[in-house]
Order: structure tokens, then C-alpha cells, then sequence
């Protein structure tokens, strides 16, 4: 349980502390110190005893300050006939304490300690005057705060058990703290995905996560799963730039920050959601996302309204820094979408940024400190989760729940197929397998071509029933998709590599189609290249989606000369799982030709 209350809080305009002090003339009678007095000082006028310049002022508490005069006191003076006092707060308000007492120090008869009625000061600060000599002062109580970070879960619960007891550990030795999630909670294990994302918001509910941005793959499973989910959760679902413009869809508007109001300090947190999302085109039907940094100044009355203002964002590190540059009243910056390890923090325009990896590797920990006008961040690092030994059993106990189900989601039918799906003749043409996952992808993002990689394909699906463990089983490296454009001769390269790699046909391939010509000793020639049936141009522009894996450089394919239009666009299971349902909606069955004729080889003549 967190030591803070959290409330749902706007702070008013205006002066947020305001103090009843005594003004006016004071006469005081002293028996306590010896015949010292308190005369007729602080009128407005100048002080008519003897001249004393004062050299210096040391403020000891909030109800009394000693003074240096540059020369000896006489006793039995009134004090307040050598100086004048007054106080300036820091929100402008001027106020003069009320005298009540002095004594001049037996060591040092030019110090003279002076009390005052004014207790009231504390928790304030301002500028104390003496005559012509100021120096501030500050009894405001510092506020500390701890936040813990997570961002990029991607559905990954085995160490949530770790998380959970590291964080209620360090939150007890903690004067406040807060647990924040930067996004993509969803999408990357089979216990998760198959319940449309229930267990992990369950577990996060169990482990008082307090808010979380909206990343682009809270809407993989759908907007009515995402609904559903965002009313099971027991934290707040954060998006400014998000907005829907389509009030017949299951997703509402979502609140763009909140305010929790700890022992006093309004804490506002403000999100901000990838624009636009790589997910599927239908998750975000009836959304519009807007600009990261017009949108931020939009809420810039937030830093009026706040003491700490924090953005969560799962934009990317880049974008994190872009923002950083051009919005200067963001208290710290923690971002997801990128799956950064920031191990230090990153001062971007005097604005900490930070980011903790992804797949629950990683929890990152700092803390902020506010003094009543200024906030300090301090002690950031990322926790190797893997480094940790104690467990929070109950967390555990429901993770390893879930896991035991997960054989029996594995087993579940999701489909069936007449033909069966193989990969077995993918070294020399297309497959029934390989055309249907590229179908898949290229479904999944709208994309003029799709192309993976043959080393990427791991099992063949018999003719029968289709079970959720199959798409894993295919394709168990959870591989993302990316999207990209990149021209007709680029794409003439790519598919030359491809063959010369192995002498052998090495990319499947849907909306693209292509025949490998090679040479008498079966090298490679030449090709043609089609897409949609068209011969390709060289000078065209065309939409492309494989997967991370390539798209990154893996085995050596090289698309730097593209432009990437989305990466992490959703998992390729994900895809494989909605085509699969597309199919057996529309024909009852999963059913590929064994060789199309997308891929063929040939010998040139």
C-alpha cells in the first residue's frame, strides 16, 4: 500500500497559502531579560536611538533572528529604536513582524537576538529586512517523492512477482511515491494475448500501478477490448493528443492528465500517445492523434497548476528529447515506445529524461524533491530485475495462476484448415505457409508488399484444426512488424541479396511477386518484379512491411535507404490471429495453394 493518499485535484488560481500576521506597534515590558524592552519601532518612521549600522542578520527560526550591529549595544535600549523590520513573502506580500522581546549576547554585546510574534511564517519564505540590509529566508518543508517506472511491458508478467515486492520495499522507506507505466503494456506472450490483455491489467491493479500512457499497442486487441480493459483498470489511462472524433466507437476520450494531490502537493501527470500508433488501422478507427509538442504547450497553464508536473509519454526517446528542447516546464520526462535503457539520466534543456527498457527487465527509480517554489531530481538508476530475490507472493501466486492456464489457451481451436499450411518448398518458391503470414502482414498495415524471411518461418500447421499454439509455434521470436517506403530499384537490391545469399530463394513474399533468373551455374542473373500484378517501376515509391528482424539488418538485409513509416506496427502473431479469424469468417477455412506461382525460378536462357 502507498504512504500517500491519491485524489483526483485542480489547485485554484491565486495564492495557494495565505498568512493572518499582526501589523502595527507593539509595546512590550520585559522581566525575563533583565531590563530589555521593546519600544515604540516599526511606526514608518526612522528609528530615533542612537545610530547602529547593521552589518549582518542570521534568521534562527521561524519566530526570532539575531542581528549584528557594528558596534556594541547599550543596555536597556529598545531595539526597535535602531531598526526597522520588515518581512516580504515570496508571493509578494509585505507584512511587519510584531517585536516582542531581544537580548543582547553576554559574549558579544554587538549580536543581539530579537523574537517575534509571527510563527505563522512557517512553511513560507520571503526576504527579511533590517534597515538597509536583506537576507532571505526559507521555512518551507521540503516535499520528497519517489517514482518507479516501468514502460514497454509487452505482456512479459514472469517478473511482475519481483517488481511487485521491490517496489512495495523501497515505496515502505519512502516519504510518497508514485508507480508509473510509459505505455505497451499489451502484445508479446500467448498468457496475455489470448485473454485480450485481462491478466496483466489484473496484475497491475494488484501491484497499485497509479497512471500509464497510452502506447500503440493498447489497441492490438481491438477497440472494444481496449474499452473493456480501460474500465477494468484501476489507473488512469493517459492521452492528450489523442482524440476521438467518432462518438459510435467503443473507445471514450481519454483524460489527458491527472493531478494527485499528496500531503498537500498537487502532482500532475501528463501523457502524450505515439502519432500515429503502429497498430492495426482498425484499432484506431475513429481517432486522431495530434502533435506531440503544440499539443504539450496547449496544457502549458499545467505548470500553474501543479507543484510537480511530470510527462509520461510513449513517444520514443528521439521525440522524448524534441520535446525536451522545445517545452521547458515538464518537472521530468519519462518516456516508452523506443525500449531505451537509459541507465543515466538524459538533461535535455535543463529537463530530465528517462526510460527503463523493456519486457519487465527493468524498473526505474528516482526521486523528486520540491522546497515550496523549486523541484530537484535526484538518485536515478534502473533496476536489473533480474538482480533481485524477494518475491511478493501474492503477485507471484497470480502470475503463476495465469501460467498454468496458458497450456489450456495454447490448445484452443482458433481455426481450421483443409490444405494444412508449409513451409517445406520455401528454398525454391513461395509456400501456402509463407503466403499466409505475408498476407497477414500486409493486412495488418495496408501495405502495398510484405516480405519475411525463410529462417523466420520455424513449423509447418497439418491439415486439421488450427490451434493458438500453432502461430506461436510458427513464429515464436515475437517478432514486430515495420513498415516502410522504399523505391522499385531498392527493392530490385533486396531481392537480389536475398538470392545471392544461398543461390536460393530466401524472402516470402504477398503483393509482391518474382522470378529469380540465374545463370548455368544456378547464380543469380536477373529478376522481375511485380507488384499487384504490374511490372515494377524503379522510380515508383511502394509501401513495404517485414519484420523487425530484417528491417534492423538482420542477416545482412540492408534498408537504409528506405523511410520507415512505422516501426513495432504489432506483432506478426497478432496479424497471423486476425487473418486466421478474417478467413474463417468469410470461408470457413484456412486454406492456401501449396505454390501460387508469387516465387519462381527459372534459368536463363
Amino acid at each position: 500500500m502507498k504512504k500517500h493518499r491519491s485524489t483526483l485535484h485542480r489547485k485554484v488560481f491565486g495564492v495557494a497559502m495565505t498568512t493572518v500576521l499582526a501589523v502595527g506597534t507593539f509595546t512590550f515590558s520585559a522581566s525575563a531579560n533583565q531590563g530589555n524592552g521593546v519600544g515604540n519601532g516599526n511606526s514608518g518612521e526612522t528609528p530615533q536611538g542612537p545610530k547602529r549600522d547593521v552589518e549582518g542578520v542570521n534568521v534562527i527560526d521561524t519566530t526570532s533572528f539575531e542581528i549584528d550591529f557594528d558596534k556594541t549595544f547599550p543596555q536597556g535600549l529598545a531595539v526597535d529604536r535602531v531598526v526597522d523590520v520588515e518581512v516580504e513573502l515570496s508571493d509578494g506580500e509585505t507584512v511587519v513582524p510584531e517585536i516582542t522581546d531581544y537580548h543582547v549576547s553576554s559574549d558579544d554585546r554587538s549580536l543581539v537576538t530579537v523574537e517575534h510574534a509571527n510563527d505563522d511564517l512557517e512553511g513560507l519564505s520571503g526576504k527579511l529586512s533590517i534597515n538597509d540590509f536583506e537576507t532571505d529566508f526559507d521555512y518551507a518543508e521540503s516535499f520528497s517523492l519517489d517514482i518507479f517506472h516501468t514502460n514497454d511491458i509487452h505482456s512479459k508478467i514472469d517478473n511482475f512477482g519481483k517488481m511487485s515486492a521491490f517496489i512495495d520495499e523501497q515505496g515502505a522507506e519512502a516519504d510518497n511515491y508514485l508507480f508509473l507505466d510509459a505505455g505497451d503494456i499489451f502484445s508479446g506472450n500467448a498468457v496475455v494475448d489470448l485473454n485480450d490483455g485481462e491478466p496483466i491489467v489484473r496484475l497491475l491493479n494488484e501491484m497499485g500501478l497509479d497512471a500509464m500512457a497510452i502506447g500503440n499497442h493498447e489497441f492490438d486487441y481491438g477497440q472494444e477490448a481496449f474499452a473493456a480493459r480501460e474500465e477494468q483498470a484501476e489507473f488512469d489511462w493517459l492521452s492528450a493528443n489523442m482524440e476521438v472524433v467518432d462518438e459510435d466507437i467503443a473507445i471514450q476520450q481519454p483524460e489527458p492528465y491527472t493531478i494527485k494531490e499528496i500531503d498537500g502537493v498537487d502532482v500532475g501527470i501528463f501523457s502524450l500517445t505515439q502519432n500515429p500508433p503502429a497498430t492495426s488501422p482498425s484499432g484506431i478507427v475513429g481517432l486522431e492523434f495530434h502533435d506531440y509538442v503544440e499539443t504539450a504547450e496547449e496544457y502549458a497553464y499545467l505548470e500553474g497548476e501543479t507543484d510537480i508536473l511530470i510527462a509520461l509519454t510513449h513517444i520514443g526517446n528521439s521525440a522524448d528529447q524534441h520535446l525536451a528542447e522545445n517545452v521547458d516546464f515538464f518537472d521530468v520526462i519519462i518516456g516508452g515506445h523506443s525500449h531505451s535503457r537509459i541507465f543515466e539520466e538524459q538533461m535535455v534543456n535543463g529537463t530530465p529524461v528517462v526510460q527503463a527498457g523493456s519486457d519487465s527487465l527493468f524498473v526505474g527509480h528516482f526521486n523528486l524533491e520540491f522546497d515550496g517554489s523549486d523541484v530537484t531530481f535526484n538518485d536515478y538508476y534502473l533496476q536489473d530485475v533480474d538482480e533481485l530475490t524477494e518475491v511478493n507472493e501474492d503477485v507471484q501466486a497470480m502470475v503463476d495462476g495465469y501460467n498454468e492456464e496458458a497450456e489450456e489457451l495454447l490448445q484452443e481451436v482458433i481455426g481450421y484448415t483443409n490444405t494444412g499450411l508449409s513451409r517445406d518448398a520455401r528454398n525454391s518458391r513461395d509456400t501456402s505457409l509463407g503466403n499466409f503470414i505475408t498476407d497477414a502482414m500486409r493486412d495488418a498495415v495496408d501495405a502495398d508488399m510484405a516480405i519475411t524471411n525463410n529462417g523466420g518461418i520455424r513449423a509447418n500447421i497439418d491439415e486439421g484444426e488450427i490451434r493458438a499454439a500453432d502461430i506461436y509455434t510458427v513464429e515464436p521470436f515475437g517478432n514486430e512488424l515495420t513498415e516502410m517506403e522504399i523505391t522499385g530499384e531498392d527493392m530490385r537490391d533486396v531481392v537480389e541479396y536475398s538470392f545471392s545469399r544461398f543461390d536460393r530463394i530466401d524472402i516470402q513474399a504477398s503483393g509482391l511477386s518474382y522470378t529469380i533468373y540465374t545463370d548455368e551455374d544456378g547464380a543469380y542473373a536477373d529478376a522481375d518484379l511485380y507488384v499487384d500484378g504490374e511490372p515494377i517501376e524503379d522510380d515508383a515509391t511502394y509501401t513495404l512491411v517485414t519484420n523487425d528482424f530484417m528491417a534492423e539488418g538482420g542477416d545482412g538485409y540492408d534498408f537504409s535507404s528506405a523511410t520507415i513509416l512505422q516501426e513495432a506496427a504489432g506483432y506478426i502473431t497478432n496479424a497471423m490471429f486476425q487473418l486466421n479469424d478474417t478467413l474463417m469468417d468469410s470461408e470457413g477455412a484456412v486454406d492456401y495453394e501449396d505454390g501460387e506461382g508469387r516465387i519462381q525460378v527459372e534459368e536463363q536462357e
